[in-house]
């Protein structure tokens, strides 16, 4: 496996942990934050089609390859960022909000991701080598939403978000330290 691959691939998967640490607690983060049900659903939707509608468009930017490795650590910085935000919000109106630009963090990363992980995949290996991102991705949710289970009852959302967002943040180090592998 290159070593750009893997550095695609553990950077993914720290991100793919992070989200897990919250993702099934999310609706109860929003009651907490005086929201409801469908605040939690549509919030998350708003997410989803920011997200679906700007990597359409970022994806069709055709980005240079001097800049996709910026776009990478740029989308997780943002992921990052907006994570942490969970922590300090306190009504439904600022979830929206935060959770577009959460949209827009993704759809800034995820085109260049897949763009730089299908490049780097040897080409003999294709299986393996996308079976150990989709295999991986799903552990990686399957642990992260186990420990985030598990340390709801010992400590708080703040402290979910907090973690998630250093394990974001910690992506972000990873692509940028590595950046000379994906020229």
């Amino acid at each position: 496996m290159r070593k750009a691959l893997l550095v695609l691939l553990v950077a993914a998967l720290l991100a793919n942990f992070a989200e897990g640490v919250y993702t099934p607690l999310y609706a109860a983060y929003v009651e907490q934050i005086g929201g409801g049900l469908s605040d939690a659903g549509v919030s998350w939707s708003l997410n989803l089609i920011v997200y679906g509608v700007l990597a359409i468009l970022f994806s069709r930017l055709g980005v240079k390859n001097k800049y996709r490795v910026g776009m990478l650590v740029a989308g997780y910085l943002l992921a990052a960022i907006v994570t942490g935000l969970f922590a300090v919000i306190s009504t439904p109106l600022l979830l929206y909000i935060v959770q577009m630009i959460r949209g827009a963090s993704w759809a800034v990363l995820a085109p260049v991701w897949d763009a730089f992980y299908s490049l780097f995949v040897d080409k003999g290996s294709a299986t393996t080598e996308w079976g150990y991102y989709e295999g991986g991705w799903s552990i990686a949710m399957g642990v992260g939403s186990a420990l985030g289970g598990l340390l709801i009852s010992l400590t708080s959302f703040t402290f979910l978000f907090s973690l998630s967002a250093f394990l974001t943040l910690l992506a972000a180090v990873l692509v940028w330290i590595y950046r000379d592998e994906f020229v």
